[in-house]
Order: structure tokens, then sequence, then C-alpha cells
């Protein structure tokens, strides 16, 4: 197994001048590699700190913390006749969305290739590894991006991913193309490409996201309002993440034991002597301020306009369940992932919309030509049979 050499010419971009020198050069590329760095470990709003590009012949490395505009870029990410290889491109994508406005034509994510390829292992590193022979160090993963100067040992890890991503997809297409998988990855690699940005932390912050509170008894969840609110008011105060604070299971944990002691708190797991003399005081006033408050009062879940996932209605869960047992099936039959044969969201709009034709099937969101074709005579009858 061969390590990570350093060997391709690598320009760090953090000037207007450099900016539009390297926008040039990458512009006569017909094919990059793109990745993106956050710094979402250790700041209340995250944001894109270093974007990486490579032609195949040279590696940029933007700084957008240093760098005042970056609009520029959008030149080369909507630019359809440049093929932008991203892995795992729906985080990079709606971050840059969100943070630069930009818009995206014509990408091909690695990751969603290898998944339909049935790759056991489909990460960066296991796929370098697999193709390329070579072992990636990934000691940097979890940097705080956002501190400068970036260090030699930093940047050396910001080209591995991308220094091997075209030869890398360039393999995984090929293999798409071998097993006629080409047409199902590129209806996901569009949907991709019209991805609404990442939401600011603000926006994402939703008591009623928060997995398990719903689990929890009414005067609980009261409790975990307030704790939650807390939290997030004082995340922001000093900008470290939420989690910093109190992390989701403690945080959930303190609302159901609702403690009224120091001995009671500290049998709690995640509540230190350092967390109660930091928030101590702060915590039980959450408590008592959740004990005090009519559940009721809990205002209800955000009304967001936003194009999500709509949950399955109760009458329709036999017609999912039916049709993934067969979608399972059927890869297995096949070779090929699950998901290739039928995304979630597809099948979640077959649910929705039982279509009862060939050309119904084909015009739902995520099933397309190829699929009505191989699919729509087995999938009709499903649908019949379950509706």
């Amino acid at each position: 197994m061969k390590q990570f050499s350093f060997e391709m010419p690598t320009f760090l971009i953090d000037c207007a001048e450099a900016m539009h020198d390297a926008l040039e050069q990458i512009s006569k590329a017909r094919e990059i590699a793109l990745d993106t760095e956050s710094n979402s470990l250790y700041v209340y709003q995250e944001r894109t700190c270093v974007i990486q590009i490579c032609t195949g012949r040279k590696i940029y490395l933007f700084d957008p913390v240093r760098l005042k505009e970056m609009a520029g870029l959008n030149s080369i990410t909507s630019n359809p006749k440049i093929v932008k290889y991203i892995h795992g491109a729906d985080y990079d994508v709606g971050g840059l969305k969100r943070d630069f406005r930009l818009e995206f034509n014509n990408i091909f994510d690695t990751m969603i290739a290898a998944q339909f390829l049935n790759f056991e292992k489909i990460g960066m590193a296991d796929l370098v590894e697999h193709f390329e022979g070579v072992h990636l160090e990934k000691k940097f993963t979890k940097s705080n991006w956002g501190a400068r100067p970036i260090s030699m040992h930093q940047m050396v890890y910001l080209c591995q991913d991308v220094q091997f991503l075209i030869p890398v997809a360039r393999k995984l297409r090929d293999q798409l193309k071998r097993d006629d998988l080409m047409e199902e990855a590129e209806i996901e690699f569009r949907r991709l490409e019209k991805r609404l940005p990442v939401e600011m932390a603000r926006d994402m912050h939703d008591f009623w996201n928060l997995k398990g509170v719903r689990a929890l008894k009414p005067r609980e969840q009261s409790v975990a309002f307030e704790l939650y609110h807390w939290r997030d008011k004082r995340a922001e105060r000093i900008n470290i993440p939420p989690f910093k604070v109190l992390n989701n299971k403690t945080l959930l944990d303190v609302a159901e034991a609702s403690p009224r002691s120091k001995k009671e708190m500290l049998a709690i797991k995640g509540i230190t002597e350092t967390v109660l003399n930091r928030c101590g005081h702060d915590m039980h006033r959450c408590i008592q301020r959740g004990l005090d408050r009519r559940p009721d009062r809990i205002p209800e879940p955000k009304k967001d306009n936003r194009r999500r996932r709509r949950s399955i209605h109760w009458d329709d869960q036999e017609l999912v369940d039916a049709l993934k047992k067969w979608r399972m099936a059927k890869g297995e039959q096949r070779g090929i992932h699950h998901l290739a044969v039928l995304p979630g969201y597809a099948l979640e709009n077959v649910a929705r919309a039982k279509p009862q034709t060939l050309a119904d099937l084909r015009d739902t969101p995520g099933i397309g030509e190829k699929r009505a074709n191989i699919y729509g005579a087995e999938m009709l009858e499903i649908i019949q049979k379950n509706s």
C-alpha cells in the first residue's frame, strides 16, 4: 500500500488577483474535482472555510476567510461544460449555496456512484485505496478550518482527496456505464444540482427536530423546551456549536429526570462538576420554568416552505413496505444497491401518487424513462395489490 505523496503543483488563493488568474486557468478544464472544508465543530454558525479544486494538473486552494468576494466561482460551478466531481456532494453544494449563492450544473457524485455499484465501503479514502492503491491520512478531518494560517500539513491533507478524485470518478463512471446504471445515477446528480442551501444555524435549530423529544411525556417536553432554547442562546452568545454546551442525549436525560439537587444532577451521564459550575444555575432555572409551564403552551413545530420530504400517511405504509421488499429483492437479483433500483424519495413519491399507467409512473419524480421501462410492470402490479 503506497502512502500519499504531495506531487501536484498547488496554489493557495487568498487575494483577488490570484483568484482572477486561478479562475481563468480552471475555466479551460473540461472536468474538475471539488471539495470543501468548514468549521462546523468550532462555531455556532459554520461557514465554508476552504474550497479545493483540482484540474488534474494543478490544485487550487481557495481561502474564503481572507477573500472578500467568492462570486467569481459561479462561472465554474454553474458551467454545464465543466464536469464537477464531488464526493458526498449534498453537504458541499448546500454549504456553497448558503455561503456564496453559487449555482451548480454537471455534478458527478462519486459517493452515489460507489453506492449504486454496491461498493461495501464508499468513503473517499476507501475508494482511493481500492482504485489507486494509496492510503490517505485523515488525521486533520476535525481541524478548525476557520483558523489561520493554514499549516503545511493541513495543505497536504487538503490536496489528498481532490488529487485522486478525477481518476477515481472516471473509473466509477466506466463501471456505471458497464452495469447500465448511468441514467439512474444522472437522475440523482441532477437532483443534487437543485439542492437547497443548507439552512442558517438559527433556522436549523427547531426544538421539535430534536431526536427523541416526541417520546418524552408532556411535562418532560416542557423542561426539554426550556433547556433547548437556553442551550441555543448560550451557544450563539459564546460562538460554539450547541452540542458543546450540552449534547442532545444529556439534554433529554436531564429533562426526563428533572433533577432538583446537585446529587441528582451529577447522577446523569454527561453532567460533571465542571458543567454544573458553569451552567448548573441556568439549568436548574430551566427545569423550574419547564415544570411551571403548561405543556400545551409549547410552540408548535415551525412551518417551513422549504422542499422537505413529507411524512408518509399511515394509509400508504402497506404500499411503502411492499415496495421496499420488492426493491431489496430486485437489487439482490441484479447485484446492485437497492437505492439504485429505487431511491427512498422516489419510492415515497410513488406511494403517494399511486400511478396507474407507465406514463404516470415515468413522470413521477425520481423514476424516469428507464426505471419505468425496466420495473414499471412489476411496480404497477404492487401498487394495484396494495392500494
